[in-house]
C-alpha cells in the first residue's frame, strides 16, 4: 500500500522544496487569474499587442510580464479551456483571445475564494543579520539598516511616480489605487519597524559597560 506523506512529514529539505514549490505555484495561479482578468474585460476578444498594453496598464505596478510569459499564459489557459482563439476577420491571421463561460465561471470562484498567501516578515535577509550579529556590529548593522532605509525610500518614490502617472489616464482606476495605498502602508511599516530597531541597538550599545 502506498503512503503519502504531509508535508511536515517530510525531510527537512524536502519540506523546504515542498514549500517553495507552493509558493511558486500560489504565485503563478495569481498571474494566470490576473491574465484571464485582463482578457475578461473585452468581451469581443482581445489580440496580443493590445493585451501587453491592457497587462501593463492594469498589473503593470505589481507584475512585469514580457510578451513571451503573456503568451505561454495564453496557451495555458486555452488548453484548460479558460479562453478561446478565434481570428480577428476571416482574411486575418490575427488572433484574437476570448474568455469563455468556464472561464468565467472559473474566474468567479478564483475572485471569491479566501486569499492564500500568508505574510513572512521574519524571512527578510535583514532580520537574519540581526540574529547572528553581535553588539560588536552594531555600527555595521546600522549602516545596513540605512541601505534597507534608502531601498524603501525608493520603492515609495516609484509608488508615488505611479500613482501621478494614474491621474494622467482616462481610465477608472479607482481599485489600482487601492493597492497602491496597501504596497505604501506596507512600505511605511517597513520604514517603522527599521527606525525602531535603529533606536533599540542604539540603547543597547550605550547600555553596553
Amino acid at each position: 500500500m502506498t503512503s503519502h506523506l504531509t508535508a511536515w512529514q517530510l525531510p527537512t529539505r524536502a519540506r523546504e522544496r515542498h514549500r517553495a514549490k507552493e509558493r511558486a505555484t500560489h504565485h503563478t495561479r495569481s498571474v494566470r487569474y490576473a491574465v484571464l482578468g485582463v482578457v475578461s474585460q473585452s468581451r469581443a476578444g482581445i489580440h496580443g499587442y493590445a493585451l501587453k498594453r491592457q497587462c501593463e496598464r492594469i498589473l503593470g505596478h505589481f507584475w512585469h510580464l514580457n510578451f513571451g510569459e503573456i503568451y505561454r499564459i495564453l496557451d495555458r489557459l486555452a488548453d484548460d479551456g479558460l479562453i478561446e482563439q478565434l481570428l480577428a476577420a476571416p482574411e486575418s491571421s490575427r488572433k484574437l483571445y476570448r474568455i469563455t463561460d468556464h472561464g468565467q465561471r472559473s474566474l468567479d470562484t478564483f475572485i471569491l475564494e479566501p486569499p492564500t498567501d500568508v505574510p513572512r516578515p521574519l524571512r527578510q535577509e535583514l532580520a537574519v543579520k540581526l540574529l547572528f550579529a553581535g553588539t560588536d556590529r552594531v555600527p555595521e548593522l546600522l549602516g545596513l539598516i540605512d541601505h534597507q532605509r534608502r531601498a524603501y525610500l525608493r520603492q515609495l518614490h516609484l509608488l508615488g511616480a505611479q500613482r501621478r502617472k494614474l491621474r494622467r489616464v482616462p481610465i477608472d482606476s479607482f481599485v489600482t489605487n487601492l493597492l497602491i495605498d496597501g504596497a505604501e502602508l506596507s512600505v511605511r511599516a517597513e520604514l517603522a519597524w527599521l527606525d525602531e530597531v535603529t533606536q533599540k541597538l542604539q540603547e543597547r550599545v550605550a547600555a553596553t559597560p
